[in-house]
Order: C-alpha cells, then structure tokens, then sequence
C-alpha cells in the first residue's frame, strides 16, 4: 500500500503524463513548425519503466498509457498546446540571445524536450537545469542513457543496464551531472529560505542570468509554499545575477467555467492549490509585486497570446503566417469555447532586482 501523500504525489506526476501525450498530439498534427525529434525517446522510457514507479503495476501502468497516448485530442487541445510550448520556446530563445552565457532552470521539467532542442542549438553558452520528483528524473535519465543523440546533446555518456524491477529502479541514481545540463530529482515542497542545507545549489550558477521555468508546476504548491520557491531562489541570487521567472498555469477567473475545471480536476483527485488564491491576472500581479518583491512584471492570459481578443496585430505573440499555417491543420467550431479556454490560462513574467534587465521581453502584447 502507498500513503495518501505517495498517491497525491503519483496524481500530481501523472498530469505531466497528460502534458506529454498532449505535445505528442500537437507534433502528430504538425502544429510545430519543427518536428520534435526527441519526444519519442522520452515516451518510449515511459512505456518501459512507468510499471516500476511507485504505486503502478504492469497493468495499472498500461491502462494508464494507453488511456492518455490513445485518446484523440480536441483541436483546441492541440491548439492550446501549440501556443504553451512555442511561446516558452520563444520567450527562452529570445532570453538565450539576448545574454549569450546564460541558465535556464525548469521546474518540474521532467518529460520535456526543449532542454535538448536548446542545447542541441546554443550548445556551450547555455547551462540547463532541470528539477523534478525524483521517479520522473529517473525515466529521463533512462531515456537519456538509451538514445545515443540525447546522451550526446546533454554529454552524458554513462552507461546503466537495463533497469527490470521495481528494487533496480528504487535503487538507480536519479541524478545527471555534465558541464552544460543537470538534471536532479528533488520535491521543491522541501525547499526552506537555509540556503546551506540546500543540495540543489551545488549544481546551480548564481553567478549568469538566468530565466526560470514553471509550466504547471507552482500550482500544486499551496499559496505559502508557493512563496516560499520563489523566495529560495530569489535569495540563492542575492543581486549576484539577473533572475527572471517566467509562469505558466491555469487560473479560475471565479467564473462558471473556472468552476468547472476546479470539479474536473477534484474528480481526477487534483487540487491546484492557487487557482482561486490568485483567479485573476490583477490578484497574480499583486502576488508578485507585493509579497515575492518582484519587479518588470509582466502579465496576459493565453486567449491574447493566440490573436482572439484583438485585431491589433503589432507586438502579436504569434504571426500572422504562423496562425494561418495552424488554422489551416484542424478545423475549430467554436471560437469562443477555445477564447474561454485559453482565457483560464496565464503566462506570468517577473524579475528581482538586478542592475540588468531582459529588455526582449517588452516586444509582446502583454495586458498588464
């Protein structure tokens, strides 16, 4: 038997599984411009070692994966989907180029690829860092160590045999450490404003800009851990270097559909512990004005990111080419059920004071 925190935390690990089934929809479709080349490496670790993570058996693993990588995605699933990934894409580039040496630190980062998309690009200026449960850690590294271009991206050229029991995979090293990437399991609920006790700082460089990530990640922490992530971080760079944050999560806007979502998810067992502390882009902007003491914030919902909300096409997140190109893939009846959609959803911008600033970041339409 598994205690109830093992079973919350298998649900909350299980909603990375959602996302990823959701970018393999959005790549079969062809909404990126470039096909993702390494999402079959990581799903294929998940097939084979899923049955050895804590609270799933071989049948229970395979129902599981079946039901998410066999269901057909709505088309404003894989237009949502789209617009998340390339705009994080976009925002991430756009930060690489503009500070050349630089961090990138994803939270919760553990089925995604762009880590190998960024260091398969910018290669030696870039440090990637990516932080997550430990058991999701672990099916990466095996990804990793099972295909010879991710281990070359990452420079990871440790061999591990054949992970078959649930003994072997307990007992395997989560952890990968080269000079360009690190990937590390840790639960960011452990977090504390001790800074020595910490051992995820011996693997971070406070010293570069850097651009965190949390896409669906802090919304599974309650409001006061919540603060206390962003305060760890916040005083880990002290002034020493830029620190930017960028946010990705759904809110509830107190609405009728806001409501929905929140018993939908209650019916999965998943309770997003921010969606009505902050419902509303204003309630967020105070959040990180007033008590994480951030500065240069910048705020929209996602229905703005994808050109429903206004013909204004200067600062457009997405061109005009691009928008046609994936209107053009799946036909979307209703405009207004994927406006409402995308208006529960956020993308949340902030920086701590630092003589330097991500200048990039104003050539958006944001709405805050």
């Amino acid at each position: 038997m598994i205690s109830p925190q093992e079973k919350q935390d298998k649900v909350i690990r299980a909603t990375d599984l959602d996302a990823l089934s959701c970018r393999y929809s959005a790549n079969n479709k062809s909404y990126f411009s470039t096909t993702d080349p390494f999402i079959d490496s990581v799903i294929s670790s998940y097939k084979i070692h899923l049955p050895l993570c804590t609270g799933y058996t071989n049948m229970s693993a395979n129902r599981t994966l079946r039901s998410v990588f066999n269901e057909q995605k709505l088309p404003l699933i894989n237009r949502g989907t789209y617009l998340r990934t390339e705009l994080i894409d976009v925002i991430t580039q756009e930060f690489i180029k503009e500070f050349k040496k630089c961090q990138i630190l994803s939270l919760g980062g553990g089925s995604d690829t762009r880590c190998f998309r960024i260091l398969e690009e910018y290669g030696e200026n870039v440090r990637y860092c990516e932080i997550d449960f430990p058991e999701s850690v672990k099916i990466k590294k095996l990804a990793i160590t099972n295909d010879k271009r991710l281990a070359d991206i990452v420079k990871y050229h440790e061999s591990t045999k054949p992970i078959t029991s649930k003994e072997e995979f307990a007992k395997l090293e989560a952890n990968i450490h080269t000079e360009n990437y690190n990937l590390i399991g840790y639960d960011l609920r452990r977090l504390t404003g001790i800074l020595d006790d910490c051992p995820l700082l011996e693997h971070v460089d406070t010293s570069i800009p850097t651009l965190i990530l949390s896409e669906c990640v802090l919304c599974y922490l309650n409001p006061e851990e919540n603060e206390r992530v962003i305060d760890f971080w916040k005083k880990a760079f002290a002034s020493r270097a830029l620190l930017a944050l960028l946010i990705y999560e759904p809110m509830s806007l107190n609405d009728a559909f806001g409501t929905t979502m929140t018993h939908n998810l209650s019916n999965r067992g998943i309770n997003l512990l921010t969606f009505n502390e902050y419902p509303n882009l204003e309630a967020r902007y105070k959040f990180l004005s007033e008590k994480c003491q951030s500065s240069n914030i910048k705020l929209t919902d996602m229905s703005n990111v994808g050109g429903y909300d206004s013909d204004d096409k200067s600062k457009a997140w997405i061109s005009t080419k691009d928008l046609a190109r994936i209107n053009r893939l799946e036909l979307v009846d209703e405009i207004e059920e994927i406006r409402l959609l995308l208006k529960h959803y956020c993308l949340c911008y902030c920086e701590f004071p630092y003589e330097s600033s991500f200048k990039a970041i104003r050539k958006w339409k944001w709405i805050i």
